[in-house]
């Protein structure tokens, strides 16, 4: 991941001077995570089970792009903390003899880093001054998945998660060099899954409604 982001920023500032300015800010995104959870008890791929799973998660991040002379922008957007996608957990009774059963919990989380977005801004400014913008990014981070189940020993897997972020927003200067960014995006990001020592496999299917405001800088 630090090898994609430095390879990104290089390529940033080193393309054409037809770029004309730079900024950088924070942002504060609420975003309603929806999920597909699905077992696959034996790993032979039927599906045994199925849920869907809504969460809620407020989060920071910062940006810094770079505006064309004809109204496009391209920028990268990171958050520098770990947090958590996903918690999931269900009851199960499992016969661990011929006569004997445990009852216990079912527990998985996937906790999430290093998610970096570069993205693409076409613009268009109003004549009110303001400015109406589309979001077309690629996404990318590090996940990290932990399956607790009462019939098997716990695992923990480490991935990589990417996805595809479309999103309408409104854009407007505050003062000489400032200005906020109101966004409403979605990321549909790819399937992660992980198999339990019983084989097991638990996959999720993650996709994300997020509402941001932004608030930054140009220089």
């Amino acid at each position: 991941m630090k090898k994609l982001f430095l390879t990104i920023a290089f390529l940033m500032s080193f393309v054409s001077a037809a770029y004309s300015q730079v900024s950088m800010g924070l942002t504060v995104s609420l975003a309603d995570l929806d999920t597909a959870l699905s077992d696959d008890i034996d790993n032979n791929g039927s599906i045994d089970t199925t849920k869907d799973v809504s969460n809620d998660v407020v989060f920071g991040s910062i940006f810094l792009e770079r505006a064309l002379d004809n109204g496009l922008t391209i920028g990268l957007d990171f958050i520098p903390f770990e947090a958590e996608f996903e918690s999931r957990s269900t009851t199960q009774t499992s016969r661990t003899t011929s006569t004997t059963d445990t009852s216990g919990t079912n527990k998985g989380t996937a906790d999430v880093s290093n998610h970096l977005t570069l993205y693409l801004q076409p613009t268009k400014e109003l004549d009110n001054g303001s400015k109406l913008f589309a979001t077309l990014g690629y996404v990318k981070a590090d996940v990290e998945s932990l399956v607790q189940s009462v019939s098997s020993t716990n695992k923990t897997v480490e991935q990589t998660l990417e996805g595809f972020k479309i999103g309408v927003g409104t854009k407007r200067d505050i003062g000489a060099n400032g200005f906020f960014k109101l966004e409403l995006n979605r990321t549909d990001y790819d399937d992660i899954s992980a198999t339990t020592s019983n084989s097991t496999k638990v996959t999720a299917d993650i996709d994300a409604t997020v509402l941001s405001l932004s608030v930054g800088r140009s220089f």
